[in-house]
């Protein structure tokens, strides 16, 4: 759905409404995903004003409050899914805790097997912790890509390193 450029920018201007959800949800500005819960809620916000010309602006805000909520929290429930589901790199080889010189051997053949993009989610990502947001402003690669590459990775890595 297209979102004007007028409704994006009341979305903007009336952004207090965006960021009370995200209090009222408990999600700070230390949350990782922060960033992408803030911008997926002032969008919300934009599809509703688009979508209900007809409604008075009470009633859209009440309405897109609720449903910004609604979304950010099945959001979250499939973030932490996810995440219960996927096991970190680090967890993995346990390279912090004690090092396996065959685990950093096979790694190190893997991250030169890797893709441009696969390597700069690997290291930039996994390991200096950047996050998605800062990674897609510095290379201009598509958030969700990002996380399909990084989904894939890890289970690549994972199978891997199991071997």
């Amino acid at each position: 759905m297209k979102i004007s450029q007028k409704n994006f920018l009341t979305a903007w201007e009336n952004r207090k409404l965006v960021y009370g959800a995200m209090k009222k949800l408990h999600i700070y500005k230390d949350y990782s995903d922060y960033e992408d819960l803030l911008q997926d809620g002032f969008c919300l916000y934009a599809q509703m004003l688009e979508e209900h010309p007809d409604m008075s602006r009470e009633e859209v805000d009440k309405l897109s409050f609720r449903k910004i909520i609604w979304n950010t929290t099945d959001r979250l429930r499939k973030i932490q899914r996810n995440d219960e589901h996927r096991c970190n790199v680090l967890e993995c080889s346990n390279l912090a805790e004690a090092v396996h010189w065959d685990d950093l051997i096979v790694l190190k053949d893997e991250v030169n097997k890797m893709s441009k993009i696969e390597q700069i989610i690997f290291f930039e990502h996994l390991l200096f912790e950047n996050t998605f947001s800062s990674l897609v402003i510095k290379y201009g690669i598509n958030r969700k890509q990002l996380q399909r590459l990084k989904h894939k990775l890890l289970i690549k890595l994972q199978c891997t390193l199991k071997e």
